[in-house]
């Protein structure tokens, strides 16, 4: 018999994006830990790292790394996966910035430093995700810290109170950096100087009815390159599919079922106070020089008195506003609840009159004047209003339910047959065969469109035991591998063509990196002699900055443009390089220092920078020397097992 295994990996993602903003808000050093309790690991509670002793517990850990899980899949969505996360090394970066918070803790208590009540009080009213219309709200407050797993508020700002102090640490390290004015200058130099650039692109294509390839050297490329010309793997599978949506088809629900309900979730179909508002947007950003900020208000305060004067709004919204997704329609946002627009703009519409435009109102994406247009009570929607609703839900429970549990019982059944088909058919399900498919194939093959059902079984072999996939529809797939076709090396006969293709191509791609070096290489000629000489399309840049500002032209590769900051004017790069169009010959045509006047615009934002900087490469410094004065153990074994 072989023993049957359940997988059931699939996690729904209801996370809002609050929470992702309260989980990765602030200083990446302190987040808050919450999750299971001890009871989930019993007596087998293993620390995964110590320092000077004390133990970092796999209870711990887990609460922290599940934490962060949360936040990427808040995140990313559809877009999360595990093997995203391997990648991205979440867990191992997890247990680094633990034990990097728990040794600031040790250093900030050393050090004597305390969050004071005051800046604890003020840290909590302050943050907008325990906000209601810009007001702290006590409720609001009571359920967020709950949903993020504290049992009361004071647990939560006890913590809060230890990632204050660990702050605190790091924004005085951070803080203490220094620049001097070469290090300011030469930064604003570095950012802000302009280069054009000149490049003659040699494109292969242009070099393939000069290159031909004979049978021999056909069969040489083909030897050298053998991988290139493999047979696709390939599978023949039995699947089993459970999907709750046709279960659904064949289920019914009573109206009194409904009714109980509606009655019991009364409180959740409580529709929220909305309102419909236009808006004209004035757009610059908060750290823009003072200068263009000045402009913008200028510009928001003309068209505010020639509203006052009796002008109408949606036209001047059409005129002025610089949100084209609204403007077009006289700046119209529609209707929406309370904090879905930015906390400013929010707090404004909330507290108008219907027909009112407000005051000037500053945002994060400039200066608004808004209209209130209408205002939409909190009302409770009735049970007609939702029944059709309720009914669909409690379909798709009571399915996924009876799908869930026929996925058991399938599991069941493979422990106790020795094929999916047996165990099928013991619970009279239907199984799909499929013939030999390779992995494109199976894309549009029926139950193996899945991409975590396709991976599985092309990365099992005949005999393995029978899993179970809940797919991201809430599906269940089993799969079991009949036979199995390894890639194996084509003939040549069978490949000729492509062969002679590919290594003609190869040739042609050498020909012209050589022509583009001969370029690279020519003295005393203009690039106009040099590019009609060869025959090859000439390249010329606008001024553009060392980040590509200026030209986002596609041969303009950071490559390129790292290489050519470093090289004098009128020097060509020291090698050819590769963009989309061919093999480019670049050089340096002028280069173009920043003007006074725009360093001094930019002087302040500039300091930031290097501050910024300078600060956080002290902190690292600091944080690895410190790092060297405790003992710190990781169990990798224990390590292993999240």
């Amino acid at each position: 018999m072989k023993p049957g295994f359940i997988m059931l990996e699939s996690m729904r993602n209801h996370a809002q994006s609050w929470l992702a903003k309260l989980i990765l808000g602030g200083v990446a050093l302190s987040f808050v830990l919450w999750g299971v309790g001890d009871y989930f690991f019993g007596d087998k509670v293993v620390p995964v790292a110590s320092i000077n002793g004390k133990p970092i517990s796999g209870t711990d850990f887990y609460r922290a790394y599940e934490r962060q899980l949360g936040a990427y899949r808040a995140m990313l969505g559809k877009q999360f996966s595990k093997q995203l996360i391997n990648r991205l090394h979440v867990k191992e970066n997890t247990l680094q910035t633990m034990i990097n918070r728990d040794i600031m803790l040790d250093v900030a208590n050393n050090l004597g430093l305390a969050a004071p009540k005051s800046v604890l009080i003020s840290t909590v009213r302050s943050n907008p995700s325990f906000q209601s219309a810009g007001r702290f709200d006590p409720k609001r407050y009571q359920m967020l810290t709950r949903n993020m797993g504290f049992g009361s508020e004071q647990d939560y700002e006890n913590d809060l109170r230890l990632n204050i102090m660990v702050n605190a640490l790091q924004k005085a390290i951070i803080g203490s950096a220094q620049a001097s004015k070469s290090e300011i200058r030469g930064r604003f130099n570095h950012d802000y100087e302009q280069r054009v650039l000149a490049a003659i692109v040699v494109d292969p294509a242009s070099q393939l009815n000069k290159v031909t390839v004979s049978d021999k050297e056909a069969k040489a490329w083909y030897e050298a390159h053998k991988n290139s010309y493999m047979s696709p793997l390939k599978i023949k599978v039995d699947a089993v599919e459970i999907n709750p949506r046709k279960l659904a088809q064949d289920m019914s629900v009573d109206d009194a079922d409904i009714r109980a309900a509606y009655e019991k979730r009364k409180a959740e179909f409580l529709q929220p106070e909305q309102r419909k508002a236009s808006h004209i947007l004035i757009r610059v950003a908060k750290n823009a020089p003072k200068n263009v900020r000045q402009a913008a208000r200028k510009k928001i305060e003309s068209i505010q008195a020639r509203l006052k004067a009796g002008e109408n709004f949606a036209a001047l919204a059409k005129k002025f506003s610089d949100d084209r997704a609204t403007a077009s329609k006289g700046g119209e946002l529609g209707w929406f609840k309370a904090d879905v627009m930015a906390p400013e703009f929010n707090q404004a519409v909330f507290a108008m009159k219907k027909g009112d435009v407000s005051d000037i109102v500053e945002t994060q994406f400039g200066f608004h004047l808004i209209h209130l247009e209408d205002i939409r009570p909190a009302h409770q929607a009735s049970y007609d209003d939702v029944k059709d609703k309720i009914k669909d839900e409690l379909l798709q429970t009571r399915a996924s339910d009876e799908a869930y549990k026929l996925s058991q019982d399938l599991d069941d059944a493979l422990g106790m047959e020795d094929s999916l088909k047996a165990a099928a058919a013991s619970l009279d399900l239907k199984v799909f065969h499929s013939g030999f498919v390779s992995q494109r194939d199976a894309e549009v093959t029926p139950m193996l469109t899945d991409p975590e059902v396709r991976k599985k079984a092309f990365s099992t072999r005949p005999g393995q035991p029978v899993e179970i996939i809940e797919t991201s529809d809430g599906r269940f797939i089993a799969v079991e591998v009949l036979e199995r076709k390894e890639p194996a090396t084509l003939p040549y006969e069978q490949v000729a063509g492509k062969v002679k293709s590919n290594a003609r191509l190869d040739a042609a791609n050498k020909k012209a990196l050589h022509l583009a070096d001969a370029i690279r290489a020519s003295k005393g000629k203009s690039l106009d002699e040099l590019a009609q000489q060869y025959g090859q399309a000439k390249y010329i840049s606008k001024p553009v900055r060392s980040n590509g500002v200026g030209d986002r032209a596609s041969w303009l590769n950071r490559d390129i443009l790292n290489r050519a900051f470093m090289t004098p004017a009128g020097a060509w790069l020291n090698s050819s390089v590769s963009v989309p169009q061919g093999y480019a010959a670049v050089r340096v045509e002028k280069v173009i220092a920043p003007s006074e006047k725009e360093f001094k615009q930019q002087r302040e934002n500039i300091t930031r920078q290097v501050l910024k900087a300078k600060g956080e490469a002290r902190f690292s410094r600091w944080m690895a020397s410190v790092r060297k004065r405790y003992d710190i153990v990781t169990n990798a074994q224990a390590l292993a097992r999240y």
